[in-house]
C-alpha cells in the first residue's frame, strides 16, 4: 500500500488544466516548475493553486513558483 500524496498543485491555462501531486515540497515544486516552463514556451498564461499540509510549506512553494515566473518573464524580454 502506498502513501497518498501530501501536496497538490492545480495548474490551469486557457487551453488545459493539470493536477500535480507529490509527497514532498521539492518534488511538487520541481514538477510544477517543469510544467510552467513548458506552458510558457507555448505562449500560454498560467494560473495555479497549491494545497498541502501546512501554510509554511505552501508559502515556500508559492514563493519558489513566483520566482520561476519572474525569471521566465525576464527571459521573454
Amino acid at each position: 500500500m502506498t502513501a497518498s500524496p501530501t501536496f497538490e498543485i492545480r495548474i490551469t491555462t486557457s487551453e488545459t488544466g493539470s493536477i500535480l501531486r507529490a509527497p514532498t515540497e521539492r518534488e511538487i515544486a520541481t514538477k510544477a516548475e517543469f510544467l510552467i516552463r513548458r506552458v510558457h514556451a507555448r505562449g500560454e498564461l498560467v494560473a495555479y493553486s497549491i494545497a498541502g499540509p501546512g501554510t509554511d510549506a505552501i508559502g515556500r512553494i508559492r514563493a519558489y513558483l513566483q520566482d520561476v515566473l519572474v525569471e521566465i518573464a525576464h527571459l521573454s524580454l
